[in-house]
């Protein structure tokens, strides 16, 4: 007795039934979402577009500010941040620090074209696993992204930072780096949430560690060492 065979359906029959491939509705395995941290509209829109259309990446955000990006991380879990440091009336390292702080699992990258020694060296310390220039070619910015989303660190391309810099602490970099953009103590104390005797602590520190005397040397200093930049 022939038994019948059931019915295969065609795949022909089923694409048709399919959405066309977009970022969000895009197969999910082995994929990841993608949050971009940064206060200019064009580069977002240009990052998202070139990034939107890799496989493996699922699903691409954008956030112009703090507020968007503490948003969106609650609403979406990206796995990888691609955060720019430098965001007006923002301290993208405190940004970074809030974030890192209700997410640790978070793996974010620098992505600037401005940033010193000293930027790239507090990043790290606070927790960011790669530094990219935004001058970077497509292939190596999803090259570096798959990398630390599977849990490697991205400053192979970077000088030894290390190499000849005095060892400050992340706190005291951060000091520094308000210290030559001309804050006073009092504009440290409120940017940084501290008070005014811990920034002459910090100072004092500073000033040992520098081999300087004054705020002035300081900040010539760390011109000189590349710490900061212009």
């Amino acid at each position: 007795m022939n038994k019948r065979r059931p019915k295969i359906p065609q795949l022909r029959d089923g694409l048709k039934s399919l959405p066309p491939p977009t970022c969000q509705n895009m197969p999910p395995e082995h994929k990841l979402n993608l949050l971009i941290v940064d206060d200019h509209g064009i580069v977002l829109a240009g990052l998202k577009a070139l990034l939107c259309t890799d496989a493996g990446i699922d699903r691409v955000e954008t956030a112009s500010s703090s507020k968007e990006a503490m948003r969106l991380c609650g609403e979406f879990h990206p796995d990888v941040v691609l955060m720019d440091l430098r965001m007006p009336g923002e301290d993208g390292f405190s940004v970074m620090a809030s974030l890192l702080e209700i997410w640790p699992q978070l793996r974010i990258i620098v992505l600037s074209g401005t940033a010193s020694k000293a930027d790239t060296l507090l990043a790290r310390r606070i927790g960011a696993v790669g530094y990219l220039d935004k001058s970077v070619k497509r292939k190596v910015l999803v090259q570096t992204i798959q990398a630390v989303a599977s849990g490697e660190t991205a400053f192979s391309d970077l000088p030894d930072l290390e190499g000849g810099v005095p060892t400050l602490t992340g706190r005291e970099l951060e000091v520094l780096l308000h210290l030559a953009r001309g804050l006073t103590n009092d504009d440290l104390g409120r940017v940084l949430g501290i008070g005014t005797e811990t920034i002459k602590s910090h100072l004092r520190t500073i000033f040992v560690k520098l081999d300087v005397a004054s705020r002035t040397e300081a900040v010539a200093r760390a011109y000189e060492l590349d710490l900061v930049s212009s």
